[in-house]
């Protein structure tokens, strides 16, 4: 006899008797012969069972100053993967010397592919970043999203005597964050 549980942003119920059960998979996006483990031993006493599943797209977020292929790369942008409402999972990705930062095993499917997102959490220092939660689909295994960080604004930085109204001073000052 079969069970079929459905699966709603990662959790699912199902009344099941104890027994030794095999597992399968059918999760859109994701490499269904992956699901681990395979097997289960549902017992009196347990009423939580954990399953992973992986898969094997891979997104590539290209960092320039214009938002273009062509444009100057950005070295040290940071993402990492959330949820819809921002909540991050695994490890950031930086971008590289060419401006890639690189998700791997992520999902995708050419008909009903699923939502990825991801945030950008910071930049190299010089550039200006959007720290929105943004979202993309992939119906091949392999996709690019252009991402651009513009050139931090030019500021004035003014650097006067406090005893004597308007003295300019020469020096230098140091602004950290």
């Amino acid at each position: 006899m079969s069970k079929t549980v459905t699966i709603t942003n990662g959790v699912g119920t199902s009344n099941l008797i104890n027994d030794t059960y095999t597992v399968t998979a059918e999760v859109t996006g994701y490499n269904n012969s992956s699901i681990n483990p395979s097997s289960v031993s549902i017992v009196e006493g347990t009423d939580t069972y954990a399953f992973t599943i992986s898969a094997t797209g891979t997104l590539t977020l290209h960092v320039s100053e214009d938002g273009t292929s062509t444009g100057t790369p950005i070295v040290g942008a940071t993402f990492v993967r959330t949820d819809s409402s921002g909540t991050t999972y695994g490890t950031p990705v930086i971008s590289d010397a060419s401006g890639d930062a690189v998700f791997d095993n992520v999902p995708f499917d050419s008909t009903n592919a699923p939502t990825i997102y991801f945030k950008q959490t910071s930049s190299d220092g010089n550039h200006t970043f959007n720290d929105a939660v943004q979202s993309t689909t992939m119906t091949t295994s392999t996709s690019t999203v252009e991402i651009q960080n513009t050139v931090g604004a030019l500021r004035t930085i003014n650097l006067t005597d406090e005893n004597y109204d308007n003295l300019p001073i020469d020096g230098s000052l140091t602004l950290n964050n």
